[in-house]
């Protein structure tokens, strides 16, 4: 009962905060001056921590901070209500299942200075991006950008782009080196250390990082291993514009829980219960030791100039990944996968007579499996004018070509428990069936600044963005499945409506109502169903005729006080389909459109007690939910299940104290302790498989800048 209340009285003070807040944008004197410069014009005001402009959140990493350590990217992510980070433990960053604004990893898009990952690092037709393989040390901010309104992005960019911007090059006076190392440790043996070094002479500039993480993990058999290695080489050009090649290995190895049943002989109770029901078979037995390792590399090249005839710029990548599982006394041989991957972006912006601003341009992305095997090959074109129409009104308008080859798998594997060395779909004898989509779609965004309309609406816009959405891959990345060879693409229309607002000082709103209507929505059906199990393909897909999602999205930031900040962010999703209700396929893939968490709500505060002294408190809240999980019978792909886990809501509270030890001294430009809680109340919830998340933590980390 103490612990309910504590709760509720957190909750009121955040509740009472976000009045608060509201209550002085409105009494607050018209002509007073922010403490940090708000400009309007482009509709962005500046935080001290974040950036916030209609459809997109820009997060700095220099500036931003969190009631814990940050290990990886994922850690400034979960900030963002609109992120459901829900998938995995805290304690082990991973190849997440991570949904955006209520969209799956299949329908947004992560780059890396606006080149597209491509996310090959699933299995079975469920792939998705591993976090642990971007080097958190070289971002500088992320950008969160929200909808399908661009041109620049790819079309499964519906549900949103995160893009990590990388750290730019410099130019050097005088020959410099800087550096920076860090390191931590948490319970359950959780530790990091980091070594940053980076300097140059004039145009000339190098860079490396080297990023550690273990952590023995809070369930049982659930440890992890990740290294991280970052070079860099970069020329700065006299124009302005700079030359910059990249490149990142990663090796990483994460242990797969194991069932922790008090009804079994092997049960420890040193670990947290987890149910023999609740763990697929072939990773119960802690003793056999079941793991999954990653080992890749990738190769970025960008360069950029400025010129009387607009900016030139380019980037190309190339990416190699393994992945393979483990079992002792088990040859699980057959469920390595190498994929790789490569692309390019070329783009020209310039600004032309009449308040234009074109951006045009060429994209290209490959995907290969085994090196061999093609399996996605798209190529672009994309052209997008903002004209400044009147000096308060913009639109940006844009037309997006896409070509697009996929090749759906048509083979059974012969080393494979399933029928052998047969075409899935003997009607297409041949072991890929190529299909060919292509389409242009056009984007929209208007924005009108209302300063001139009243007094009391000066900081204040509306923007409206009408987009058409359109992909053949928003259910799949390396299409390792035939059945999507029967589907449509994706197709739809998107609307967002913003309201973005200076309320008082530098705190400023941003609000994002949509509504997305899907006229074909492609769905993975219901494994418990003969329409999934009896298809040729072995697992089979349906598309829904009328779906619909409305969310909204909320974000506040900026300071109470000069020494108090904060931020709030509010994330609501619904799904409907209406469509037939017939009992048949439709119905059954109606179900997983429930699959999400309606209501989030992330708050934090920062106040600076003394000159080097900083307190943080951040608060995470989740509303229950129903999670479908597709599971293997004894091994066989072929063999599949559907079961539901029920999620109950959550509040979490992490709090922290950061000390700056000292500055200048000797060669060591600063010295920083940071000691801190994580889940501070021990919170019991549960992770996206019905498994304990992790429970109340206790860290510290130490950090030296040369």
């Amino acid at each position: 009962m103490k612990l309910i209340k504590i709760k509720g009285i957190c909750v009121a003070i955040m509740a009472l905060l976000m009045t608060a807040v509201v209550q002085m944008g409105f009494a607050e004197d018209k002509t007073q001056t922010a403490d940090k410069s708000a400009v309007m014009e482009g509709i962005e005001v500046t935080g001290e921590r974040v950036e916030l402009s209609p459809l997109k959140t820009e997060v700095f990493m220099e500036d931003y901070n969190i009631a814990g350590q940050t290990t990886n990217i994922l850690d400034i992510l979960k900030d963002r209500a609109a992120i459901d980070f829900r998938g995995q433990s805290d304690l082990v960053p991973q190849d997440d299942v991570i949904q955006m604004r209520g969209f799956d990893t299949r329908q947004f898009l992560t780059a890396v200075d606006g080149l597209v990952i491509q996310k090959t690092g699933g299995f079975w037709g469920d792939h998705n991006i591993d976090f642990g393989i971007i080097p958190y040390s070289i971002v500088e901010s992320i950008e969160i950008i929200s909808g399908p309104h661009s041109a620049i992005y790819d079309g499964k960019s519906f549900g949103g782009v995160i893009n990590f911007k990388t750290k730019a090059p410099k130019y050097y006076e005088t020959p410099a080196v800087n550096g920076e190392v860090s390191g931590g440790y948490r319970t359950y043996n959780t530790n990091n250390q980091t070594i940053v070094g980076d300097g140059g002479s004039e145009n000339f500039s190098m860079g490396f990082s080297y990023e550690r993480y273990h952590t023995d993990g809070y369930l049982r058999n659930n440890a992890a291993d990740i290294d991280t290695l970052v070079g860099r080489m970069a020329y700065k050009l006299s124009s302005g514009g700079y030359m910059r090649l990249t490149g990142s290995y990663s090796d990483i190895e994460r242990e797969i829980p194991a069932a922790n049943d008090p009804g079994r002989a092997d049960y420890d109770s040193s670990y947290p219960t987890v149910k023999t029901g609740d763990v697929e078979a072939r990773w119960q037995n802690p003793d056999e030791h079941g793991r999954r390792d990653y080992g890749g590399n990738t190769t970025r090249f960008d360069f950029r100039q400025p010129s009387d005839f607009g900016t030139f710029s380019v980037g190309a990548y190339y990416t190699d990944e393994e992945q393979a599982y483990h079992r002792d006394g088990y040859d699980y041989s057959r469920y390595d996968t190498n994929y790789v991957s490569y692309g390019g972006i070329l783009k020209h912006e310039i600004e032309l007579p009449g308040r234009h601003r074109i951006t045009a341009g060429f994209d290209t992305a490959q995907i290969y499996t085994k090196y061999t095997e093609q399996i996605v090959e798209t190529y672009a074109g994309f052209i997008q004018d903002q004209w400044t129409m009147v000096p308060r009104l913009t639109l940006t308008a844009g037309l997006r070509y896409e070509d697009i080859t996929i090749g759906w798998n048509n083979w059974w594997d012969p080393s494979a428990t399933y029928p052998q060395g047969a075409y899935k779909d003997p009607s297409h004898p041949e072991k890929s069936v190529e299909r060919d989509y292509h389409q242009t779609v056009p984007k929209s965004l208007l924005t009108y600044q209302m300063d001139d309309l009243s007094p009391w609406l000066r900081d204040t816009s509306v923007s409206l963005g009408v987009s058409k959405i359109w992909t053949p891959r928003s259910y799949c990345e390396v299409c390792s499945w035939g059945s999507g060879v029967e589907m449509d693409p994706a197709e739809g229309i998107g609307y967002d409506l913003i309201f973005s607002r200076r309320l008082w000082n530098d705190i400023f709103l941003n609000t994002d109502f949509s509504f997305y209507d899907f006229g074909s929505y492609p769905i993975w059906a219901n494994a418990a169903t003969d329409y999934f199990k009896k298809a040729l393909w072995g697992r089979r897909m349906i598309s829904l005729e009328d779906v619909q999602k409305e969310g909204i999205d909320i974000e506040i930031n900026g300071h109470l006080l000069k020494n108090l900040g904060f931020y709030l962010s509010y994330a609501f999703n619904e799904w409907k389909y209406k469509g037939p209700h017939n009992g048949g396929p439709e119905e059954w893939a109606d179900q997983d459109l429930s699959d999400r968490a309606r209501h989030r709500f992330n708050a934090g505060l920062r106040y600076r007690a003394f000159e080097n002294t900083l307190l943080l408190l951040d608060y995470k809240y989740q509303s229950e939910q129903t999670q479908q999980l597709t599971e293997m019978v004894a091994d066989d792909p072929g063999n599949l299940f559907v079961k539901e886990v029920s999620l109950d809501s959550f509040h979490v509270f992490d709090f922290a104290v950061e000390q700056t030890l000292f500055t200048n001294r000797s060669k060591v430009r600063k010295g920083t302790l940071k000691l801190y809680v994580s889940n501070l109340l021990n919170e019991e919830y549960s992770n996206s498989r019905g498994y304990p998340m992790t429970d109340r933590t206790f860290g510290a980390a130490l950090s030296f800048n040369f």
